[in-house]
């Protein structure tokens, strides 16, 4: 178990809240979707009771501490191509808001 886990595992343990991933409305935040088997989505449902917390938010932790855990694990090679698809997806995101924000509809 990597240590993001671990520490998610230790808060839900004694009764924290999660964390900042049902800031719903926040630009840090991103909502993403993904395919689980049934019975894992019934345990995560079941956690989420336990825990008397939203379902959706505690995915979102797990998922958050799962990519961490992932990542640090990886090779330094590989880290670093994923910082530079980062960094290239950062630039794709604020050249599209800048174009967006550019827009014009009263030209023809």
């Amino acid at each position: 178990m990597g240590e993001q886990i671990r520490n998610l595992a230790a808060r839900l343990s004694a009764g924290a809240a999660t964390e900042y991933s049902c800031d719903t409305h926040s630009s840090s935040i991103r909502t993403v979707a993904g395919p689980i088997p049934a019975a894992l989505a019934r345990d995560l449902e079941a956690m989420a009771s336990v825990h008397q917390c939203d379902t959706a938010c505690l995915t979102g932790e797990l998922l958050a501490a799962a990519i961490r855990d992932v990542i640090s694990a990886l090779p330094d090679a590989v880290q670093q191509q994923i910082h530079r698809a980062k960094a290239a997806l950062a630039s794709a995101e604020a050249e599209a808001h800048r174009e967006a924000l550019n827009w014009d509809p009263g030209r023809t």
